[in-house]
């Protein structure tokens, strides 16, 4: 049991580890494959893409063909194509291999989840969901650090590195994983909803990806945006005509459910986004190397060690709602500490907001799974955690969207009228073209590291202090999101799982409450007289008997 958990947090860890440490390590990929600088983005958002678009899928046949067959195939194409990125000698083997590697980690993420889910029993499950999910949430925050001193070495260790470990999950989970035969083994694969759904919400994660650089209103933005939304209404309609769905959208009527996806959106957006926008705070405005920024970032992951269990514990004793709250005012409180700090433009001013990212993070994602697992039943684990998983993939690229574009149009918009105040004006064409040169040099050696040329030395201060307000903008926007989790959770969580009759959202509906397994006597699984639930498979355990 505990050598199954070891092994399906290491599998998630290199994962987050693979998306937060690359961003560091893109310049210098970039430049060793001899490939354009236009094309760096590609090395994110070709991992991100097939992760965001088959992790309910994957979920979905971790139910069918077995929790385990299908995390060990996710974890073999993640090895092939991690080494096989660590190799890459051009820039299209290396977006192939990111775009495998998301496939791998698609299988792996999901069911990671839903085999801790049930392997462990009721009272130890909360805790055991808590550690995996404060390991994770550890290593993701640690990924930047690892990249920095890594890129440091050789970029392609920050590949390279993820090879043993996933030798070592499938030694781990071969060993120690049971079998875990299939809950659903009689129910078809919704083959239109898995391709609708992948089509859609890749095609908003694209959309998404391209505001910043190709601007909000650009036909590379917007189409992409429109077919997401159009083929996810196709999706929905889809699922409500199919009599086995690939999402089984009735799992929203639990309302712990329901506020779990919420949560992880929102939180994804600002683990993800501030995961993405720290490091270059660190190189644009305190002018650091990579190296330093990465190690500058470490206070923000120890707090998390020491959250992530006790954060477990607490849920097992008073449920998701108290932890998740306060887990967001942390993260809220953390924002106003950041932006108070980036106006020193030291590494030393960012430490108490860091700690407080940390502790927060900590809290909120290892409290988030438990509370959405344990609302539904057994036979939907695989699904529900890939919807879980896929809402902070989903939250991550909106995160990363959101706020780049927000920094960055605060940046240029605050640059200009600063430019103007000193008689300057507008920049001329060469001029933005000299100094957007100059920032790109700085993304990968850190401002201070730079040669300026006349024209960046004159604009110098501005440059700092644009960068610092756009910051410091970003940084409160992550406190009201963080606010508004807090809310969600506050809402709609209750230690005990809230199930709704009748439509899903209906305005018309009554409540239900089902025990999530932690008493005697009380089912956790929704009442057996609910209307519309799809009948049990002839193979499925009868329903315990709660008199």
């Amino acid at each position: 049991m505990w050598l199954t958990l070891v092994a399906m947090t290491l599998a998630n860890s290199m994962i987050l580890v693979d998306q937060t440490a690359v961003p560091l390590a893109t310049p210098d990929v970039v430049n060793g494959l001899g490939a354009p600088i236009d094309l760096a983005p590609w090395l994110l958002t070709a991992n991100i893409l097939p992760l965001a678009a088959f992790m309910v899928f994957g979920g979905r046949l971790g139910d069918l063909l077995g929790l385990r067959r299908v995390f060990l195939t996710g974890a073999v194409v993640f090895l092939v194509s991690t080494a096989l990125a660590g190799a890459a000698q051009d820039i299209a083997w290396m977006i192939a291999a990111r775009g495998t590697q998301g496939i791998g980690a698609a299988l792996m993420m999901p069911t990671a989840l839903a085999i801790v889910s049930t392997v462990f029993p009721d009272q130890r499950r909360g805790s055991a969901l808590g550690i995996l999910a404060g390991a994770s949430a550890f290593f993701a925050a640690l990924g930047p650090v690892l990249g920095g001193l890594l890129t440091s070495v050789d970029w392609r260790l920050v590949f390279l590195i993820n090879v043993p470990l996933a030798v070592l999950t499938i030694v781990l989970t071969l060993r120690a994983t049971p079998a875990l035969a299939p809950s659903g083994a009689r129910r078809p694969m919704d083959y239109p909803g898995v391709i609708s759904f992948a089509i859609g919400i890749a095609a908003v994660v694209f959309g998404l990806s391209q505001g910043e650089p190709q601007g909000w209103l650009s036909a590379d933005t917007v189409i992409p945006l429109a077919i997401g939304l159009v083929t996810l209404v196709l999706f929905g309609v889809i699922e409500t005509r199919v009599k086995v769905p690939l999402l089984d959208f009735r799992l929203f009527r639990h309302l712990n459910f329901l506020a779990a996806n919420i949560s992880q959106v929102l939180a994804g957006m600002i683990e993800l986004g501030l995961g993405f926008l720290l490091p270059f705070y660190l190189l644009l405005v305190i002018g650091v190397a990579p190296e330093v920024a990465g190690l500058a970032l470490i206070p923000g992951t120890i707090p998390i060690i020491l959250a992530g269990p006790l954060a477990g514990k607490v849920f097992d004793r008073v449920g998701g709602r108290i932890p998740l709250v306060t887990g967001f005012l942390v993260l809220s409180l953390s924002g106003v500490a950041l932006a108070i700090g980036a106006a020193d433009a030291t590494i030393l001013a960012l430490v108490p907001g860091l700690l407080l990212q940390g502790l927060g993070l900590g809290i909120v994602l290892t409290v988030n799974d438990p509370t959405g697992l344990t609302a539904v039943p057994d036979r939907d684990q695989g699904q529900a955690a890939g919807m879980i998983n896929t809402a902070e993939q989903l939250g991550g690229a909106l995160g990363i969207a959101a706020l780049s574009a927000l920094e960055l149009g605060y940046y240029f918009n605050n640059l200009f009228d600063r430019l103007a105040a000193q008689g300057s004006g507008h920049p001329t064409a060469a001029q933005f073209d000299k100094v957007r040169d100059f920032i790109l040099e700085a993304e990968q050696r850190g401002f201070n590291n730079v040669k300026e040329s006349h024209v960046v030395q004159f604009a110098h201060d501005d440059l700092i202090h644009a960068h610092i307000d756009a910051f410091q903008l970003t940084f409160v926007s992550t406190a009201a999101i963080a606010l508004l989790g807090a809310v969600v959770c506050f809402l709609l969580v209750r230690r005990t799982s809230r199930v709704s009759e009748g439509p899903v959202f209906g305005r018309r509906s009554r409540w239900v409450y089902a025990n999530p397994g932690g008493a005697p006597a009380v089912t956790r699984h929704p009442p057996p007289d609910e209307p519309d639930r799809p009948p049990e498979d002839v193979n499925d355990p009868p329903a315990p008997d709660t008199t």
